[in-house]
């Protein structure tokens, strides 16, 4: 039985639409943490987690270049004693080392340390499998050391259990940034889809009611009285109308439709094939445009619209259908 639902859709929109704001701000939130990291280079718990690093010296120079063509810098992250020094993987030309190693060149940093952002990765040894989502170096202790005189301050006070990556820190900033955008569009989507569906379901009570008076306030003769009824696939044949109520209510004046047919769409997901079925239908003063019914998806749906599109073809001549 059919009642008037003018909610129907809309409500369960607003929910999913809240349901991707809400991940939306977590994703923002997991951004914002990541542009103000509370932990020191070297003093964070994991491989991946996003630091700090006061920069006191750095190499005017890359000291190396890595496979996917980034560069390698050799940067003094503590000036205690002898000092503390590390590597830094960076882009080439990347504009924040290219402001530290200005600063380097004037003698700032010794007085005023740059504050430097990035993901503190643990390097990998030859022939391991990297299983993290970052991208981390191979053999990156050897070939540091290889470069410095073993005697020298630097190779004794160097850090090489872990490096700075600038690329992937600001790809994981950037991945975060989308991420939140994107769910946030979403989102917004999804409320005006929900409004739309609820302007468009009181939009076809109203021409319900303007067509035949009997219905006003009882609906429920849509299913008594109808020339074909399906409550599976949620629709209706009315006298003049096609009405379907699956996901709001939609209805169709027979008599201004030029064409009528089942769109089915076959997808699958995780192995496992399916179809999507909509009906479809082409007004006589729009013949370019296809508007679309939704039904509910049952296995059936072709024999079950058999008998609907034979009442169609017989009531409606003007009307082409098929599938």
């Amino acid at each position: 039985m059919m009642t008037e639902k003018r909610n129907k859709g809309f409500v369960s929109g607003l929910v999913l639409a809240l349901v991707f704001l809400a991940f939306a701000g977590l994703v923002f939130s997991l951004w914002m943490g990541r542009q103000n990291p509370s932990t020191s280079f070297a003093k964070a718990e994991k491989s991946g987690d996003p630091v700090t690093m006061k920069v006191y010296d750095i190499t005017r120079e890359p000291v190396g270049t890595v496979d996917n063509g980034h560069v390698l810098y050799i940067v003094q992250y503590d000036n205690q004693n002898d000092g503390r020094f590390a590597g830094i993987e960076a882009k080439k030309d990347d504009a924040t080392i290219k402001e530290v190693i200005d600063k380097a060149k004037n003698g700032e940093l010794q007085t005023d340390p740059y504050q430097l952002k990035g993901t503190q990765l643990a390097p990998l040894a030859k022939d391991s499998k990297n299983t993290s989502r970052n991208g981390r170096l191979v053999g990156y202790s050897d070939y540091i050391h290889s470069l410095l005189d073993p005697t020298s301050v630097v190779s004794l006070n160097m850090t090489t259990s872990y490096y700075l990556s600038l690329t992937e820190y600001n790809k994981d900033s950037l991945f975060l940034l989308i991420g939140s955008a994107a769910l946030a569009g979403l989102s917004i989507i999804m409320v005006v889809a929900s409004f739309s569906v609820r302007k468009r379901t009181i939009a076809s009570y109203q021409e319900l009611h303007q067509n035949y008076p009997e219905l006003q306030g009882d609906l429920s003769r849509l299913s008594d009285e109808a020339s074909y009824y399906n409550q599976d696939l949620k629709v209706i044949l009315y006298k003049n109308h096609l009405i379907t109520y699956f996901r709001g209510t939609q209805t169709i004046d027979l008599r201004e439709v030029q064409q009528l047919y089942l769109h089915v769409t076959r997808v699958r997901q995780s192995g496992i094939a399916r179809s999507i079925f909509q009906l479809c239908y082409i007004r006589k003063d729009k013949p370019k445009k296809q508007h679309r019914l939704a039904i509910k998806n049952k296995k059936n749906a072709e024999e079950q619209l058999y008998t609907l599109f034979a009442q169609v073809s017989e009531r409606f001549p003007d009307v082409k259908v098929g599938i």
